[in-house]
C-alpha cells in the first residue's frame, strides 16, 4: 500500500508536469469547472498507529514462564486518496466540494519471553471516509501558474469495528496550481484534523501535503 501511494506521488507530479503542456499543444481552454484527483500523507496516521517496538530480551530465561506480550506489526497505510469537483463564481472565487478516503491497519500476536507466537490476535483495519464543502480564494493568477488557498468543513465516517462519525475539517494554507488549458497539476499544503472533544482523535494534522492531478473546462 505505501509503495502504491508513492507511485501515485510520482505519477501526479509527472502528470502535472507533462498534460498542460500538451494541453496548450492541442489548444484545450479552462472554463468555470474543475475536477481534482489526488492523494497526500497521512503523517499523523502513521506516528499514532505505529508497529510497536519488539520486547526481545538478552536473558530470556530470567523473565518469567507466564511472561507474553502483545506486538503491532505489518502496518499498512493507503494515504489520503481524494476528489474535489470546484465551480468558479468568479476569477478570484469558487466553491465546490471533496471526498476523501485513507485506510490503515496492521497484524497483532501475544509473543512469549522468546519471542515466539504465542497467540494471534484479530487483524485491525481502520477506514476513514470524509465528504465536506469547501470554498477557495485564488490570490495570483498568472498563464501557467496560480496560487490559492481554501477551507472545508464536513463529516468523518471511521469505520472499523462500528461505524463513528466525527466533523472534520480542512484548510488549505497555501497551494500552487501549474498549467494552462484543460490539464494542470496542484502541490497543496494544509491540514486536516477530525475529533470527538478530545476523547477521540481520528484525523490531527494529517494531510499536510498533498498533490493532484484537474482537469477543468
Amino acid at each position: 500500500m505505501i509503495r502504491a501511494g508513492r507511485f501515485f506521488i510520482v505519477l501526479t507530479l509527472l502528470a502535472g508536469c507533462c498534460l498542460p503542456a500538451a494541453a496548450a499543444t492541442v489548444g484545450g481552454s479552462a472554463g468555470k469547472h474543475m475536477f481534482r484527483l489526488g492523494w497526500g500523507d497521512m503523517l499523523f496516521e502513521t506516528a499514532a498507529y505505529s508497529p510497536t517496538i519488539p520486547h526481545v530480551f538478552e536473558n530470556p530465561a530470567a523473565v518469567p514462564d507466564w511472561y507474553c506480550s502483545k506486538e503491532n506489526f505489518s502496518n499498512w497505510y493507503t494515504g489520503h486518496i481524494f476528489a474535489e469537483y470546484q465551480y468558479s463564481l468568479a476569477d478570484f472565487f469558487s466553491v465546490g466540494g471533496q471526498i476523501d478516503f485513507e485506510g490503515l491497519g496492521w497484524k497483532s500476536a501475544w509473543f512469549d519471553k522468546y519471542h515466539n507466537i504465542v497467540e494471534t490476535a484479530p487483524d485491525v483495519n481502520i477506514f476513514n471516509f470524509i465528504i465536506m464543502p469547501t470554498v477557495r480564494v485564488t490570490y495570483l493568477r498568472k498563464e501557467m501558474v496560480s496560487v490559492y488557498s481554501g477551507i472545508g468543513a464536513g463529516l468523518l465516517l471511521s469505520v472499523a469495528q462500528s461505524v463513528e462519525p466525527a466533523p472534520a475539517a480542512y484548510v488549505n494554507l497555501v497551494g500552487v496550481r501549474i498549467g494552462s488549458g484543460n490539464w494542470s497539476g496542484s502541490l497543496d499544503l494544509g491540514a486536516m484534523a477530525s475529533m470527538n472533544g478530545f476523547t477521540k482523535v481520528y484525523l490531527f494534522g494529517s494531510r499536510i501535503l498533498s498533490v493532484s492531478l484537474n482537469y477543468s473546462w
